[in-house]
């Protein structure tokens, strides 16, 4: 687990919980609803992607990857999403969310651990390939190869940049179709993922549910997911986590400025 000691004051003398996230980051959204989930006051620190606040130096002192979300725990960092629900869970051990049946919390760290291995090869190279997304600017990428320590990002930003391949773009597809499918069976018996509560698996899976549908994926063929999510968006934990962090328009009209930026953008390429 990355747990780090920083040696800035600045950082160290934090008293709390608190939390730097931004609003549809869908890593940002699980550990929103593991904190509203235990019933935790935190300390909001939304930081704004869309100017590169994520690559400023103050932020990339506490995330070297300059990646969301983080938090700071009594001085304490913690980075990564999967890495901030087990030391909550750790931390703040009730309400439980993961099973105490040792299979059934292997299950959940399965799954959890799945959400991390999909996140830059299928659910981020699906989202950027579909919306034409890329949150780097060509002038920039030199300055961001140097800063940033992890070649992967890097990779990932430059080809956002270039535009995914048709092969990248199936892959990714297959990966995620897979994964619903295999989410489909269990949903289609069972109204979690793992066990008969709610339990990190659901809270690691949960969000990305949100980001595709927001972004027009075609969930018709899972009617046991969409029930599912029915009943996580009933939740109180939904609202304060990520109802009141979502973009105030309908789909279709955020679609639609993708789609327009996704133009803009090549034609000044």
């Amino acid at each position: 687990m990355p747990i780090l000691h920083p040696d800035n004051p600045e950082i160290t003398s934090l008293k709390g919980l608190h939390v730097y996230h931004a609003g549809i980051s869908n890593c940002s959204m699980r550990v929103r609803l593991a904190l509203e989930e235990k019933g935790l006051a935190w300390i909001s620190h939304p930081i704004d992607l869309s100017t590169q606040e994520n690559n400023q130096p103050w932020y990339m002192a506490i995330h070297p990857k300059g990646l969301v979300p983080a938090i700071v725990h009594d001085g304490i960092v913690v980075t990564e999403s999967n890495d901030i629900l087990n030391y909550l869970e750790e931390t703040f051990p009730e309400p439980a969310l993961v099973p105490a049946d040792p299979e059934q919390a292997a299950q959940t760290r399965e799954w959890v651990d799945l959400a991390v291995a999909l996140h830059v090869k299928a659910v981020k190279t699906w989202v950027y390939a579909t919306t034409g997304g890329a949150t780097k600017e060509r002038s920039g990428m030199g300055h961001y190869a140097k800063i940033q320590p992890d070649a992967e990002l890097v990779d990932f930003h430059q080809k956002a940049l270039e535009g995914f391949t048709a092969e990248e773009i199936e892959a990714a597809r297959k990966m995620l179709i897979e994964v619903f499918d295999r989410m489909e069976a269990r949903l289609a018996k069972h109204d979690y993922l793992v066990g008969d509560a709610q339990s990190l698996a659901d809270i690691a899976w949960f969000p990305q549910y949100v980001i595709f549908d927001m972004l027009g994926f075609d969930f018709r063929a899972y009617p046991a997911i969409t029930g599912w999510a029915n009943r996580q968006k009933a939740r109180p934990s939904y609202g304060p986590a990520i109802g009141a962090w979502l973009p105030k328009m309908p789909g279709w009209l955020l679609r639609t400025g993708l789609k327009v930026r996704q133009l803009r953008r090549r034609k000044s390429a």
